[in-house]
């Protein structure tokens, strides 16, 4: 028995060692440069509204440059909607884009690291021109730049992690509710689903006063302490548990439909939210590379 157990506790310890040596070597090659130039690459789109005309090429050009760093099969998922807007209604396809790094053990169990790419306005016409550095821009720009990352090393996880661009979600989280419905009708096996919703909005460089906001839900506490502890070991972000607006980004829907979800986000309130403001100059891409950092970790820890 003790044979057993000694065993076991190295067998464990190799393991954590592993997991450890590859989300430091992962977490090394994540740029904040390179963040920074996604983010410029979406907001030079001049206009994400969902409604737009331009919906489908924004859903296309995410989809080109997942194929650009290696995911050869990256695809649009495509969902109907109905949306009365400004008293017209509207009734159109809408786009998911889903790259997929495929499990090298369990193909068929599925980790999820997703963001929207459309924005809004509060004032204003958003069918002209709608920044979104920030909100989300940035949420998809982690998402690319994790999927860069891992491909650049030649990650091989033990199960697949889907990499997701959500379309619709300022208009009502169709995109999202779309694939998780979906995934809950057919029993797809979500292990959990990562979401990054405005992470690059923080003032100063004082790094001591980062923290992140890390969103939960009634069956993703025990994930949420996960992150907190990986969140200590490899980034220098504080963190905190604000569930306020938990309901309104897309990992809401996952938990609607019983799957685990996380979702990060600032803990500071972005005065530039939904305006024409929301530009790369007021974001702060070495914090937002902290909270890609953790999002690696949970995805290492989980493969």
């Amino acid at each position: 028995m003790l044979l057993f157990q000694t065993t076991c506790r190295k067998n464990d310890d190799s393991e954590e060692l592993t997991k450890e040596s590859i989300t430091t070597n992962l977490n090394d090659d994540i740029s904040a440069d390179s963040l920074k130039s996604t983010v410029t690459w979406l907001q030079n789109k001049g206009n994400r509204f969902a409604l737009s005309g331009n919906h489908r090429a924004i859903a296309q050009s995410i989809m080109k440059r997942f194929k650009l760093i290696g995911y050869t099969d990256s695809r649009l998922d495509s969902f109907w909607i109905t949306k009365t807007y400004q008293s017209v209604i509207y009734q159109q396809w809408q786009y998911n884009v889903i790259a997929a790094l495929t499990g090298r053990i369990n193909p068929d169990s599925v980790c999820i690291i997703g963001a929207h790419y459309d924005d809004n306005l509060r004032t204003g016409d958003p069918f002209t021109v709608v920044p979104g550095a920030n909100d989300n821009a940035s949420g998809v720009a982690c998402a690319i730049e994790i999927a860069r990352v891992m491909k650049l090393n030649n990650y091989k996880p033990r199960n697949t992690i889907e990499f997701i661009a959500f379309g619709s979600e300022e208009i009502g989280l169709y995109g999202s509710f779309a694939y998780a419905g979906y995934s809950g009708q057919t029993f797809k096996k979500i292990i959990f689903m990562l979401n990054n919703d405005m992470v690059a909005y923080q003032p100063g460089n004082d790094q001591s006063g980062w923290i992140v906001n890390i969103n939960d839900y009634d069956n993703s506490h025990a994930l949420r302490k996960k992150a907190e502890g990986l969140c200590s070991r490899f980034t220098v972000l504080k963190f905190q548990n604000d569930n306020t607006y938990n309901k309104q980004s897309d990992s809401y829907p996952f938990f609607v439909n019983g799957f685990k979800a996380l979702f990060f986000a600032s803990s500071n309130a972005d005065p530039n939210y939904h305006t024409l403001n929301d530009l790369v100059a007021n974001c702060n891409f070495d914090y937002c590379r902290e909270i890609l950092k953790l999002n690696c970790a949970l995805l290492v820890d989980a493969n």
